[in-house]
């Protein structure tokens, strides 16, 4: 799979980060229920901006991304709550 191309490692780093959040993968699980991977899945998997400009600090741990994501897409305790306890963390 492809997720496209960065400017730097740093962004690159952070798009991995993005990949491995509870967040995020709970929205692929929204459309995706195979184990193929197309990007039709994706669809509802949110863009950010992974360079120095972000509204969230990829320089943190990948559980402190998924606060921050929670925050920015306004998430509430039962939604958050959900996410955490249906979605494991990635190595």
């Amino acid at each position: 799979m492809t997720f496209g191309e960065f400017d730097s490692r740093t962004q690159a780093e952070a798009a991995l980060k993005y990949v491995k959040s509870k967040f995020a993968r709970a929205m692929l699980g929204v459309l995706k229920v195979t184990q193929h991977n197309p990007i039709s899945v994706w669809k509802k998997v949110p863009l950010q901006d992974f360079s120095s400009h972000s509204d969230i600090d990829w320089s943190q741990s990948v559980n402190k991304i998924d606060q921050q994501l929670f925050k920015k897409y306004g998430l509430n305790q039962d939604e958050i709550s959900f996410i955490e306890e249906k979605v494991q963390e990635m190595d």
